[in-house]
């Protein structure tokens, strides 16, 4: 952690600097440099902002290897046994290698009997408790969305009903009455889990090498950072930009107060005083949060890197940005890094195109976007498409659904 404190320094030092020389050189706002500064200045900062994301990337995954391991320690979607058995051979067991042999042999095979055998319901046999684990954990990796909002196993559609105002308390004096308020609820949220599949198409050479070489563990490995690297991508989308018709809610369009830059105002109009006026929209009780932090894009944070004060009492231009311990006066202190002493996350969906009403920063209380999931990753194998070049088309899918639960528990910096 102090080498990774001591190397962004070092780089912001540099960005400075740099900064400062294009704006002596050329008169211009440094925010200007990646629209009117040299070729070689365009570069060099493209490769510091690379170097100022490596860093930051470092810290987050080691959080995240953290927050693995914990879940490694704890057991995965339960809910398929009433009881684990004790013997982990046993090839009736999901949980165990030799189910995983038997499911890929009868894979290879093509036997229907097998899989009829291997069912846990009336269609398909389920996947390898440990290959589900393996996707589950890599839907984490590379789904953002999933890490910082509250994820929902559900057994079935569900409508749930937002409190709206709590019931009233008065102060009264002694032997007076209390009068009786009820809390009032707004519109029920329907909750509708969505379907996505992906394919993975499996040679059946790799299967048999696979079973020959005992590389059972490798085959699902594999297998799952196909499918889960395809669906949570598709999933991280749907989370962050979902209309909420016939796809899941996103992020970015569940939020209904915040900070208006202007009509069609491109990103990088944004100011200092945009976010903090975007952070203090949300209600003390929901900046006091563990979950409230920020959500925004690349090309957001870059921009936010280059703002400056205009007067200083040194007389000198200051960035705002700084390294270090965070305190109130800074956008970021420390890592992992935060804006106003609030963490952020970076998500590839969010908008950056400029537009009216475009969305390009949300931050709020977290425990308010929740993530609902219907059971966990179901499995068909279609052994007859590509029969032709000898492969077998493996095809899984996932329901889900997401829903901003409170939208005043959110604000949004948008053009």
């Amino acid at each position: 952690m102090q080498d990774d404190m001591t190397e962004l320094q070092s780089i912001t030092h540099e960005y400075r600097k740099s900064l400062a020389a294009y704006e002596a050189r050329t008169g211009r706002a440094t925010h200007t440099v990646d629209s009117q500064g040299s070729g070689e200045e365009r570069q060099k900062f493209a490769r510091m902002d690379a170097d100022l994301s490596a860093v930051e990337a470092t810290a987050q995954v080691r959080a995240l290897e953290s927050r693995l391991a914990k879940l490694e320690s704890q057991p995965v979607l339960e809910s398929r046994l009433t009881a684990r058995p004790t013997a982990l051979g046993n090839a009736d067991d999901p949980n165990s290698p030799a189910y995983s042999a038997r499911w890929l042999k009868a894979m290879v095979n093509n036997d229907h009997a097998e899989m009829r055998a291997l069912s846990l319901s009336s269609s398909n046999a389920g996947i390898p408790t440990d290959m589900e684990r393996r996707i589950v954990e890599r839907l984490r990796e590379a789904n953002i969305m999933r890490a910082i909002a509250v994820v929902t196993q559900i057994d079935s559609k569900r409508t749930i009903t937002v409190e709206n105002a709590l019931p009233a308390t008065n102060l009264i004096s002694e032997a007076n009455t209390i009068t009786a308020a009820d809390p009032t609820f707004s519109t029920a949220i329907s909750v509708v889990p969505y379907k996505y599949a992906t394919r993975v198409v499996i040679s059946q050479e790799f299967i048999e090498d696979a079973i020959g070489q005992n590389g059972i563990g490798s085959a699902l490995d594999y297998v799952a950072q196909r499918a889960a690297l395809s669906i949570a991508l598709k999933q991280e989308e749907a989370y962050t930009i979902g209309t909420g018709s016939s796809q899941p809610q996103g992020i970015t369009v569940g939020v209904s107060q915040g900070v208006d830059l202007g009509t069609a105002a491109a990103l990088t109009t944004t100011t200092a005083d945009n976010l903090v006026d975007a952070m203090f929209t949300v209600a003390p009780a929901y900046r006091n949060s563990p979950r409230f932090r920020w959500l925004i894009s690349d090309s957001f944070l870059k921009h936010v890197r280059k703002l400056k004060n205009t007067v200083t009492s040194s007389g000198q231009l200051e960035y705002i940005w700084t390294p270090g311990t965070a305190t109130v006066n800074q956008l970021v202190g420390g890592l992992p890094a935060t804006i106003l002493g609030v963490p952020y996350s970076v998500g590839q969906y969010v908008p950056t195109t400029t537009g009216d009403g475009t969305v390009y920063a949300v931050i709020g209380d977290f425990n308010y976007f929740e993530i609902f999931d219907r059971t966990g990753i179901t499995s068909m194998v279609d052994p007859y498409s590509s029969s032709a070049t000898h492969q077998t088309n493996l095809i899984l899918y996932s329901r889900t659904d997401s829903k901003v639960m409170l939208a005043e528990a959110f604000a949004y910096i948008r053009g």
